[in-house]
């Protein structure tokens, strides 16, 4: 039957519960026979138990034998035996102190020689006669080397269990943090299996969809001049899927308010509430809105459940999402700020012509493509706080490292954007990372200088690579992207 130890126990107490079931002191006799101690409280119990058992042991003896209470010249050194189990147990030298007590008792009661006084009131009248004593030298001398060796004995075995004791109450501890490591593991394992069932998509998985979606069903940048929501089914579907929500209608926004007729729409069919209090504090905050939003008090009335004003990076609204119904565990934090990042992604790239506009007149060579995904990110940095890098590598232009740059062309991300760049001195690769901090360009840059080592035998150093990285900033993108180009030191 298992005991739960109660969690107001001391630590000490539970040290000592492990220590008496370590090595050598697993038994309730055990414990009588070598009992846990500190090492001065240790100390006096041994000498007192030595002093104790020493003179009892004569003591019983003199009452039997009272002409030869040590017992001398019997066939065998009986009176021995207590200071040798005492070296056992406490080792040779509270041994030899038991020996010295024997000593001492036969200069007491052998005042005549190997013959002791017949009682114990004669030994001040014969004190006088110890001259004339011959010392059993045989006697003593063996008992004693008996009792060193056997303190030896113990010495050595008393280390090698303190040893063993200290090793398995280490072991014990690191078992004891094993085990509850291991028991959160499995408890995260069942979580995150429980999240990947009910959430089949990741952001990652969904902007990469959106992104697809956004320049697939867009035409050119000068065709962007209207604010016609392109691809809206599309993103529904994706959102929806992502984000758990079961009906949600997506209407485009003119004049300072939301059209009545739906451009995308999932789910059964729903009117829009222009009066509806949700619909009416999403309108005026132009941000996310749910039924549990603690400013808005009067959601409780509203028939929809989330609110979400389609706003691209240029502050203005082109669209508003209404969700009608939505499972009540995924009315949560973590997934209203999924929804709302897919929505400012898809609201960039309904107008990526006015985000881009900027940084491809600045940099004509810049692709459109790495244009838009560097403006969506800022725009990511800046609402939602979300990190994102961008990386440099550049490269000498000659052939070896036109191998390796070509090698370096292969080993993109599914989500990254790349921006090659060739001069006639340089070549330079600009890879744009979302949702990558300073752990995940480490991790970039440590997987292709592996793949260099191993392919080709170089590294960044013996290859000339000069890297350059920086975060993606919040507000002044085009000066910072400048910046970078010019520690590239590349000509565009």
């Amino acid at each position: 039957m298992n005991t739960r130890v109660p969690d107001d126990v001391p630590a000490r107490s539970r040290l000592r519960r492990r220590q008496q079931q370590s090595v050598g002191a697993g038994s309730r006799w055990a414990q009588w026979i070598a009992p846990s101690r500190g090492v001065m409280r240790r100390r006096i119990v041994a000498l007192v138990e030595t002093i104790v058992a020493t003179v009892g042991e004569i003591a019983i003896c003199a009452l039997f034998a009272p002409h030869n209470p040590l017992l001398m010249h019997t066939g065998f050194v009986w009176t021995w035996i207590v200071p040798v189990v005492i070296a056992l147990r406490y080792g040779s030298i509270i041994g030899g102190c038991s020996g010295l007590i024997l000593l001492a008792a036969w200069y007491v009661f052998y005042p005549g020689g190997d013959v002791a006084v017949t009682h114990f009131g004669s030994i001040a009248s014969t004190l006088e006669q110890r001259g004339a004593r011959v010392f059993p030298v045989g006697f003593f001398f063996g008992g004693f080397a008996l009792t060193l060796l056997c303190g030896q004995f113990g010495d050595i075995w008393t280390t090698r269990l303190r040893q063993a004791r200290v090793a398995n109450d280490y072991l014990a501890e690191r078992l004891s943090i094993l085990t509850r490591n291991q028991f959160m593991l499995r408890l995260s394992h069942e979580r995150l299996e429980q999240d990947l069932m009910s959430r089949p998509a990741t952001l990652r998985d969904s902007l990469v969809r959106l992104r697809q979606l956004a320049f697939l069903q867009d035409a050119t940048p000068a065709q962007q001049g209207d604010v016609t929501l392109r691809g809206a089914q599309a993103f529904l579907e994706t959102a929806a899927q992502a984000c758990q929500f079961d009906g949600a209608r997506i209407y485009a926004w003119r004049g300072g308010n939301a059209l009545s007729e739906p451009a995308a729409s999932i789910g059964q069919p729903f009117e829009l509430d222009v009066e509806d209090p949700l619909v009416l504090e999403a309108l005026e905050s132009r941000t996310l809105v749910h039924v549990g939003s603690a400013t808005q008090q009067q959601a409780a009335r509203s028939a929809y459940v989330v609110c979400v004003p389609l706003v691209d990076a240029l502050k203005e609204p082109i669209g508003l999402l209404v969700v009608h119904s939505m499972p009540f565990l995924a009315l949560n934090n973590d997934n209203l700020q999924f929804l709302l990042v897919l929505c400012h992604f898809y609201s960039d790239g309904v107008r990526h012509a006015a985000v881009t506009r900027e940084i491809v007149q600045a940099l004509p060579s810049c692709p459109y493509e790495f244009a838009l995904d560097y403006a969506r990110l800022v725009r990511l940095t800046r609402d939602s706080g979300v990190a994102s890098s961008l990386v440099a590598l550049v490269f000498d232009n000659d052939e070896r490292s036109q191998t390796w740059f070509q090698n370096l062309l292969r080993t993109r991300r599914a989500l990254d954007a790349q921006w090659a760049i060739r001069d006639d001195q340089h070549l330079a690769m600009l890879t744009l990372m979302p949702l990558s901090g300073e752990g995940a360009v480490d991790g970039y840059l440590l997987r292709i200088e592996e793949s260099m080592r191993a392919q080709y035998g170089v590294d960044f150093e013996s290859a000339h690579v000069a890297v350059h990285a920086i975060s993606v900033p919040p507000d002044a993108a085009l000066d910072a992207l400048r910046r970078l180009l010019e520690r590239c030191d590349v000509r565009l």
